[in-house]
């Protein structure tokens, strides 16, 4: 019986460890969509930790769609053994040639300089990026997209 709570005792203490192990860390973005000159509304911007293990699915630290002027502003955290590997992601509409089916995908890696372990002290800034020159690969679904 001594020795079940042994066991019991160092499973817990073990898992207390790994927990521990696991640090938070995170990312804040900035900046500004344009098309042709205008603001992009409705983008949706979102900052991944792009994961490389095939077993863990990249995760979602924060999203929003811009607002009237263009404008986003995402701050993110997670709990990770590794260095996260954080990226910009963008999906929106411009010169997308019209077609109701097809967004334009922009994946936009962020330096591990704005790495922040809980309070973002430099904030990825973005700048003012009009997405008509560079705005990422299209992609189209022929039944909508989801």
């Amino acid at each position: 019986m001594h020795c079940l709570h042994g066991l019991a005792f160092l499973a817990f203490f073990g898992c207390m460890c790994t927990v521990e192990a696991f640090r938070v860390q995170g990312v804040a973005a900035k900046g500004r969509l344009k098309c042709n000159g205008r603001p992009l509304v409705d983008a949706l911007v979102s900052i991944y930790d792009k994961d490389r293990f095939p077993f863990d699915s990249d995760e979602l630290l924060d999203q929003e769609l811009t607002d009237e002027i263009g404008a986003f502003f995402l701050d993110g955290t997670t709990r990770e053994l590794t260095n996260i590997e954080p990226e910009l992601r963008i999906v929106h509409n411009c010169t997308n040639g019209g077609e109701p089916h097809c967004r334009r995908y922009l994946v936009v890696p962020i330096d591990s300089y704005f790495i922040h372990s809980g309070d973002a002290e430099v904030v990825y800034d973005f700048g003012v990026q009009d997405l008509s020159i560079n705005g990422g690969e299209m992609r189209c679904r022929s039944h909508g997209l989801k």
